[in-house]
């Protein structure tokens, strides 16, 4: 894709977002302060979709400015909180152990910040130690047992994660999973009980 720095400060947002996604498709690091200017330009309009767009790429490719702006602007303030705190837990985390924003975002209680705590999990193929996973599993025992009608299942990322999990709690959550109305998330129970990480969806 051509003319991305154009694309993305230009006045066209259906260029913004296809320009943001072909940034993280290709994961363009250097993009990341360009990107940042990009998202100012989307903040405040009637239609977000691209501004949600650009939270969600920063998370993999962004900066100290992004995390902070990401912190102050989204989280703080509930804006796409699902997405910005997978951001945030993207930049935020020293390696793929580090689970002390996972945990954090479990402990609040929102419904947003959980579930996309434990996508972040589950993507990212994250594993923490023996003992944060006995916490996020007991954290998460009955998350979403009583969401809304038509809704999937929020603990996929944590079924999906424990694939490469060891801990004695992790065999009883996924058999557990394997009796959820949720297809998805029972597909991927099975396969973790096997230690397969599958493609997520």
């Amino acid at each position: 894709m051509e003319n991305l720095e154009e694309a993305l400060l230009g006045k066209s947002t259906v260029k913004r977002r296809k320009a943001t996604a072909f940034i993280r498709k290709n994961f363009l690091i250097e993009y990341s302060d360009i990107l940042l200017e990009a998202l100012r330009i989307e903040e405040g309009k009637s239609h977000r979709d691209t501004e949600e767009e650009i939270v969600e790429t920063l998370g993999f490719i962004g900066n100290e400015d992004s995390k902070v702006k990401i912190k102050e602007d989204y989280i703080d303030k509930g804006f796409f909180l699902l997405t910005s705190t997978k951001s945030y837990i993207r930049l935020n985390r020293e390696s793929l152990e580090d689970v002390k924003d996972v945990i954090e975002s479990l402990e609040s209680g929102d419904y947003s910040k959980m579930e996309g705590a434990l996508e972040v999990l589950g993507y990212d193929k994250m594993v923490p130690s023996l003992e944060n996973q006995e916490k996020i599993i007991s954290l998460c025992l009955d998350f979403g047992k009583d969401r809304e009608r038509g809704y999937t299942d929020p603990r996929y990322g944590l079924a999906a994660a424990c694939a490469g999990w060891t801990s004695e709690s992790v065999k009883p959550f996924l058999e557990n999973s394997l009796l959820s109305n949720d297809t998805p998330l029972a597909y991927v129970a099975e396969k973790s009980l096997k230690k397969k990480y599958v493609k997520l969806r």
